[in-house]
Order: structure tokens, then sequence, then C-alpha cells
């Protein structure tokens, strides 16, 4: 049977235990170790990255990582650094060594994007193949991409990338990896296309990129922001399974590309086509279609959700059409689709035909130019003409003298004949 005492102990440890309860919890939520973020603007000094009609990819780089880092700081919890903050050359190891120094838990590699044919457009994020690296990196890529989807850019994906020797091929996120630091690279657009200028022709276009980027940090690590307003706590990262092997990227086109006429008005000259694809490995991407049989093509097309679709063309004149498509996967690769032969199309239409007719100024064109050239054929010529002139008139005038001439020796020799007639007869009167 307990004592008085021990049941005076009892509750005074209870008692105790209770009001320890709330502030011990506090002071283990207040000394959770904050996340640590490192933005590394890609580039620097005479690295100027792509560098395109004015746009120059370590300006641009630098402007949106200071945006973000503004952006990210006004959130609790968490430790933001530079890599760079002025415009200076940093080789790859010196900022994932920079990284690993302040235990980062994510270096977040901010670039800009350039293709070779400047035909490309879109948003992407490159992680790792490998682990734990790749689970983290795509469910960060995810929340950035989500970010970009309200502005409307184009997503290109959440890709890897394997180099010759089977590491990861981009420096900064190889480096990372082997320093222990999960890193993800972030194409915003490209620079050489009008879909991408749109979302960086300004300083402040940048920086919203930036703003874009802190926020997707802040919803991958849940952060809460009293500045902002906002709490991220209850975001729901989209993670994939741990790998269990290398994730290597796709290296085959699509696997089907296929092309059927719909209908054809000949009159306006457009072809409506369905267009099926499928690439089981990384997805659909972008179209184009050529009407000469593949000698010219498009431009890029978006492609929409659905692996079947239909899409009109329009005709050039004086050509029976001979449709091909080209079908992009989610790495650029891409199949050739059957060619699709239309006849039946008049060489020109009676619309194109109305408005080739010649107009009326250049038919008073054409007229000008003809009364233009026939006055200076006829300045060129009227010296010759004149000369010619004279010379009729002279031979002429050398004509009626001849005549005139030949007249009096006729005369005259009628007449002598005629005297010397008369003469004879008389001579024969006398005798």
């Amino acid at each position: 049977m307990l004592k008085k005492e021990h049941l005076k102990f009892i509750f005074f440890l209870l008692t105790a235990v209770m009001f320890l309860c709330v502030p011990l919890s506090a002071y283990a939520k207040e000394s959770e170790a904050p996340v640590v973020v490192v933005i590394d603007a890609g580039h620097g000094g005479n690295n100027l990255g792509a560098d395109y009609e004015g746009y120059l990819e370590k300006e641009m780089t630098l402007i949106t990582a200071n945006a973000m880092y503004d952006e990210l700081i006004k959130y609790e919890g968490v430790e933001v650094y530079m890599t760079r903050t002025e415009d200076k050359a940093i080789t790859l190891a010196e900022r994932a060594e920079y990284a690993a120094g302040v235990n980062a838990d994510l270096l977040a590699v901010l670039h800009f994007n350039m293709s070779e044919n400047h035909n490309l457009f879109g948003s992407e994020v490159w992680i790792s193949a490998f682990g734990e690296d790749y689970q983290k990196g795509y469910a960060f890529g995810e929340a950035v991409l989500s970010q970009f989807d309200t502005l409307g850019s184009y997503r290109r994906g959440i890709k890897t990338r394997l180099g010759e020797d089977g590491t990861d091929y981009y420096g900064s996120i190889r480096e990372a990896r082997e320093r222990n630091v999960t890193a993800a690279l972030i194409e915003h657009c490209h620079i050489d296309h009008e879909k991408g200028t749109v979302y960086c022709d300004t300083e402040e276009k940048l920086q919203h990129l930036g703003k874009l980027d802190a926020t997707a940090v802040a919803q991958y690590f849940g952060l809460s922001s009293a500045a902002l307003g906002v709490d991220y706590s209850d975001y729901e990262n989209v993670f994939v399974e741990l790998p269990s092997s290398v994730v290597r990227p796709d290296e085959t086109p699509p696997d089907i590309c296929y092309i059927e006429l719909v209908e054809a008005d000949k009159e306006t000259r457009k072809v409506k086509l369905r267009l099926s694809a499928q690439d089981t490995d990384s997805g659909m991407l972008y179209y184009s279609y050529s009407t000469d049989g593949g000698i010219t093509f498009s431009p890029l097309k978006e492609w929409p959700e659905a692996d079947t679709f239909q899409f009109s063309v329009d005709i050039p004149n004086g050509m029976t059409p001979h449709i091909v498509v080209n079908a992009y996967n989610g790495y650029d690769l891409f199949t050739v689709s059957n060619e699709l032969v239309v006849e039946g199309f008049p060489l020109v239409s009676a619309i194109s035909a109305e408005e080739e007719i010649v107009p009326e100024t250049k038919s008073e064109t054409v007229e000008t130019a003809a009364a233009q050239t026939m006055q200076v054929w006829e300045e060129e010529t009227q010296p010759l003409q004149n000369e010619e002139k004279e010379l009729d008139r002279s031979f002429t005038a050398f004509l009626k003298i001849s005549g005139i001439c030949i007249g009096i020796l006729l005369i005259l020799l009628f007449g002598g004949y005629s005297y010397l007639g008369r003469k004879k007869q008389k001579r024969k009167r006398k005798f």
C-alpha cells in the first residue's frame, strides 16, 4: 500500500512532466537543423555560356540567382548560399566543393538553353541517374516544372544523361554527387527561340524566374514564410521509387509514327490528318510536317497529351501534296511517318488564282515601263530617221531633175529629127 509521501511524489512528478512537455517539444522543433540550399549561377568570367542575339547566359543566370536568393531567405528554417555573386569564373569542382563545405541539402544549378539548329523550345530539369540523388532530384524537378507551368512554358521533362564513362554527363551534377550533395540543373528556357525569350527578355522576367525557383525549393522542403504569408509544410512531393539500377536516358526514337487522311478540301487547299505516335520510354515532345515529301519541314509543334490527334495542313499552290510527319520523343529523337499522297489538287486554287491576277497597279507599271522604253528608242533612232528623210528628199529631187533633163533631151531629139525630115523633103522638091 502506497504511503501518503509516495502519492505526493508521484503527483509532483506527473505535474512536472506535463509542465515540461510543451516547452521540450517546442525546443526540439526549434533545434532542428535548417535546410541548406546553395544556388549556383551557371558560367561566369570568360565562360560566357549561351550567347545569342544579345542574350548572354552568364549574365542572365546571375540575375536569376540573385532574385532566387532574395526570395528564399524570406522563408524560415533555411540557410541560403551562392557559389558566385559577381562575374567570375569558377570550376565545376569548386562549385560542388563549396556546396559540400556548407553541408548543402541541395545544389540548384541555374542555366538557360540554346539548341544547335535554334528550333527547340521549353523548360527542363537534368538530374543524376543514380540512387537517392535521382529520387530526390526528380521530386525537386517536378516542383520546378510545376512552377513554370504557371507561366505557360512548355515542359521538356525531367531527364538524365550519361557520359561515355557511364557517369552523369553534366559536371555540376557529377561533381556534387561525388561529394554526397544532391544537385539539379534547371534549364529555364531557350534564348534562341521566340517561345523561350518571351519569359526572359527583360530583367524583371529573369527575376520572376528566380522567384519561381525559390518557391519550388520551399515546396520541396515544406518551408513556410510569415513575411510572404505562405506555408508549404503540407506540400506533397512527387516521389518516384528508388531505382535499383542506373536510370539511363532514352536512346531510341519513337516506336511508331503513322498518318491517315481525314479529309481534303481541294478548294481551300487544306488537308486534315490523323497522327498516331508513341514512345514508351520518354514520351512524345514535338512533331513537324512536310508537304513536299520530306524536303522541307514546318517548325516544331507542341505534342498534345494524347498519342493520337488530328491537325490541318495548308497545301501550297502548284503542287500535289506528298505529306510526311516527323514525331519527336523527350530526347529529341524522331521517327518518320509513312508518306501520304493526296491526288486531285488543282495547281492553283480559285482563291489563289484571283489573288494572282495582275493588279491594276502592276499593269500600269508595265505600261509605263513600255512607254519609257519606246521613248528612249525614239530618241535614239530619231537622228537616223532624220538622215533617212534627208536622203529620201535628195533622191526625190534627183529623180525630178533627171526626169526634166531626160524630157528636154527627148524634146530636142524629137525636134531635131523633125527639122532634118522637113529639110530633106525641100531638097526633093527642088529636083
